[in-house]
């Protein structure tokens, strides 16, 4: 049974066209992949809700940002790196809550700095010091002429004098790992936002609902409930080793599912029910089949990524 499931899979993932480029609900985003809900984006990777944004990667809900990464509810930043909440911030790195900064590092709620680090609620500062508005206006003109290797070892020499935190976790209770927001009993959790539950994920976040629950060993997905093993699923629930699908329930074994449930080891379906190997079958029956071949394949030690491969 195993190893004709296997092999019948396996020429089904060999025969069926899969779409090349992934999106969703896009209007003129050319030259990217992974983009949705969005508008007007180009080269863009893992961009969602977003208008406007250039050669950039892993962009949320943010507007007219270039050459960044790892960007959330922000606008005209440019060469950010894991910034949240940020406006007109350029060559900033870790910031939160932040507007007209410049080569910042690791700053929360802080507007007209340049070239600070580690500073908390802080305005009208350079190099880490203050200045009146009038003062930092004309300062500000001339560092602006220093060369960026200048800039760069004013900020190392700052890095290295001033403690900056290990880790980065927002408004989140018994979590390990880095990059956590509005999350709670995560372990081992990397770039991880409103989840609740779950183990051994790297960018988890939320675009159709409030949180994440019961994820586990999961890669870049949206809104999952009760899953495990999945890699760049959207509104997922109780669903198991899926690649690429979207509004997905109760399925496993799945690639480039969608508006469906109940499916199992199914390739490219869109609005379908009760499916194996892209065949329809009677409710009791599909419950039946399915759980003959995931004790099969359990006890084979094959049920999981394996069955790809």
């Amino acid at each position: 049974m195993v190893d004709n499931f296997i092999k019948s899979f396996s020429e089904l993932r060999q025969k069926t066209p899969r779409i090349a480029i992934s999106g969703y609900q896009n209007q003129n985003c050319p030259y990217g992949d992974a983009i949705y809900n969005s508008k007007n984006c180009y080269i863009g990777f893992a961009v969602d809700s977003s208008e406007g944004c250039l050669y950039s990667g892993m962009i949320t809900r943010s507007r007219f940002c270039a050459d960044c990464e790892e960007v959330w509810d922000s606008e005209l930043c440019y060469e950010g790196i894991e910034m949240c909440n940020c406006y007109n911030c350029n060559f900033g790195r870790f910031l939160r809550n932040c507007s007209d900064c410049f080569y910042c590092f690791d700053c929360l709620n802080c507007h007209n700095c340049f070239g600070c680090v580690g500073l908390r609620r802080a305005d009208y500062h350079i190099f880490n010091k203050r200045y009146s508005p009038e003062d930092y206006a004309v300062r500000l003109k001339s560092v602006k002429t220093m060369s960026k290797e200048e800039i760069a070892a004013e900020i190392e020499n700052l890095r290295l004098k001033y403690p900056h935190v290990a880790l980065r976790q927002y408004n989140s209770e018994n979590c390990v790992g880095d990059n956590i927001q509005n999350s709670k009993n995560c372990f081992w959790a990397f770039s991880t936002k409103n989840t609740y539950d779950g183990g051994y994920l790297y960018d988890i976040y939320t675009v159709y609902g409030e949180r994440n629950e019961d994820v586990y060993d999961s890669f870049f997905s949206v809104d999952l409930h009760s899953c495990y093993n999945c890699i760049q699923v959207g509104d997922g629930w109780n669903c198991n080793f899926c690649h690429y699908c979207e509004h997905l329930k109760e399925s496993e074994l799945c690639e480039a599912c969608f508006n469906s449930h109940n499916l199992f080891g199914c390739i490219s379906v869109n609005r379908k029910e009760y499916m194996i190997l892209n065949k329809p079958y009677p409710k009791e029956e599909w419950h039946k089949v399915t759980s003959q071949l995931k004790e099969a394949l359990k006890q084979d030690k094959k049920y999981g990524w394996e069955v790809f491969s």
